[in-house]
């Protein structure tokens, strides 16, 4: 029988329909969150390894250690949201507000280090990568966690992944087609799209890329509002083990977790190569211009299909059609790693995998947030995306570190004022194949395990037939009284 410890405030379904604008801000949020967030995958390790110097190996170190600190501010902030209220009765919404400025402030230092020699420059994108992430974090956790209190209405939350596909799309194609162009004007790269040692570039770009940011978060902040909250009166305050506990012993979570987290491991590793891979194996500099919009492009094509998708198969067919994709994608290039098409070809496969997994992820996170609460009493909104972004964040940096080693230990060669574009060793070469190629394919077939395996869809049947004959049965009572 299910806890009912922490049950929501009973919604009227026709309050618990979103206005437009509501969803449109939170595209905005969502394309903004990707645009920053795009911006670092694509540019921070270029930025630390061909501009600033500091060595591959000792870069992605520095990802490692944060992520260290990651595990520290990912489960208080997880719980914070959990346990405290503001006076409004919000949870997230606030958060939300008070990050976005710092964490833009600091986004911005880390492009703007002074010249430095490689160790001190180390230690200064140290300090300045963990005070920015523990900003993030604040905003981070609060940001995937928002989309479940905004509506309880599975089919509203499915309409709402679709605008958050959207801004998700927009965000990476914005980050990815202009910033070459904006690093081009500021001066930092030259007509052939080579990224130069010249900080001016990332200086001015990406002051651009956090002032979008920042009017983005606070017109999400304006129009969207809180509706699923838990009852003030009896909710009980859970730990961080417990919280943890609900939710490591909860199939449906554990299985869209993993999911995730492979997904990530497959986008992640494209993305942060995709700039190496460009210039050192397809031989194109400034490709990811191309390629990254094309990616975003297809993913936003596919978004008319996917409500179809889903009421034809749910979430899992949805999970299922992305990891086939995401499958697919890698195919040409197993053929023809150094076609410029066949890596075109892989982008917009990769789009589509890329579509459905905004929508299919977010939907099922938050019905297994729906699922926690029905069995277990708890509404564990910032401990599920605690859990998630930490996991996620430490799969990123082991694999932003294993990159990083792989490069030096194969003899990477940075440009420098002389050589803008050197010749890389075969074995360079085969690092930047294998981690955007080989990593993302071994990804994509966990995904399709796990989406296959999913019981998100037949847990939450059961957990909405449960709710219906409750109230069923209270009707009963009221009208035999």
């Amino acid at each position: 029988m299910a806890a009912t410890g922490t049950q929501r405030t009973a919604i009227d379904p026709s309050k618990d329909k979103l206005r437009l604008r509501e969803k449109v801000g939170y595209a905005c949020q969502d394309g903004s969150m990707e645009l920053y967030l795009q911006f670092l995958s694509l540019y921070l390790l270029v930025f630390y390894t061909n501009v600033v110097g500091i060595p591959p190996a000792l870069a992605g170190t520095l990802m490692l250690i944060c992520t260290i600190w990651n595990a520290v501010n990912d489960p208080l902030v997880g719980l914070l949201v959990d346990n405290h209220r503001f006076k409004n009765g919000e949870k997230i919404r606030p958060l939300l507000k008070w990050a976005t400025i710092p964490t833009a402030i600091f986004v911005i230092l880390l492009f703007w280090m002074p010249a430095l020699e490689p160790t001190q420059a180390f230690v200064y994108a140290l300090v300045v990568y963990c005070v920015m992430d523990s900003f993030a974090t604040f905003l981070g956790i609060p940001y995937v966690a928002l989309s479940s209190v905004l509506t309880s209405d599975p089919n509203e939350r499915v309409s709402l992944g679709t605008f958050a596909a959207i801004g998700a799309g927009l965000g990476p194609l914005v980050a990815s087609a202009c910033s070459v162009l904006l690093m081009r004007a500021f001066g930092g790269v030259d007509a052939g799209g080579n990224v130069l040692d010249q900080r001016a570039g990332f200086r001015g770009t990406v002051i651009v890329v956090m002032v979008v940011f920042v009017v983005c978060q606070f017109v999400m902040y304006a129009v969207a509002r809180e509706r699923v909250r838990p009852q003030t009166a009896g909710a009980e305050r859970v730990g961080l083990f417990g919280a943890f506990k609900a939710l490591l012993t909860e199939r449906n979570f554990l299985a869209i977790l993993g999911y995730n987290l492979f997904y990530s491991f497959a986008l992640t590793a494209s993305l942060t190569t995709v700039v190496y891979f460009s210039n050192y194996v397809l031989l194109k500099p400034g490709g990811e211009g191309i390629l990254a919009p094309i990616l975003i492009g297809v993913a936003l094509l596919v978004l008319p299909f996917i409500r179809l998708v889903n009421k034809r198969a749910s979430r899992r067919g949805l999970l299922i059609t992305a990891s086939i994709a995401m499958l697919v994608s890698k195919v040409p290039l197993f053929f023809a790693p150094t076609s410029f098409v066949a890596a075109g070809v892989a982008a917009a496969c990769m789009g589509v995998a890329m579509g459905f997994t905004v929508v299919a992820v977010n939907t099922n996170f938050n019905e297994s947030i729906e699922i926690v609460e029905w069995k277990k009493g708890y509404r564990l909104e910032g401990s599920v995306n605690a859990l998630r972004g930490l996991i996620l964040k430490t799969g990123q940096a082991v694999l932003a570190f294993a990159l990083g080693v792989a490069m030096q230990a194969a003899g990477y060669l940075a440009p420098t004022a002389e050589i803008v574009q050197p010749v890389q060793s075969e074995a360079t070469q085969l690092v930047f194949l294998g981690f955007f190629v080989y990593v993302p394919t071994v990804m994509a077939v966990g995904m399709l395990v796990l989406a296959v395996l999913s019981p998100t869809d037949r847990d939450a049947a059961a957990m909405r037939a449960a709710k219906a004959a409750k109230v069923h049965a209270v009707r009963e009572a009221s009208s035999d009284a």
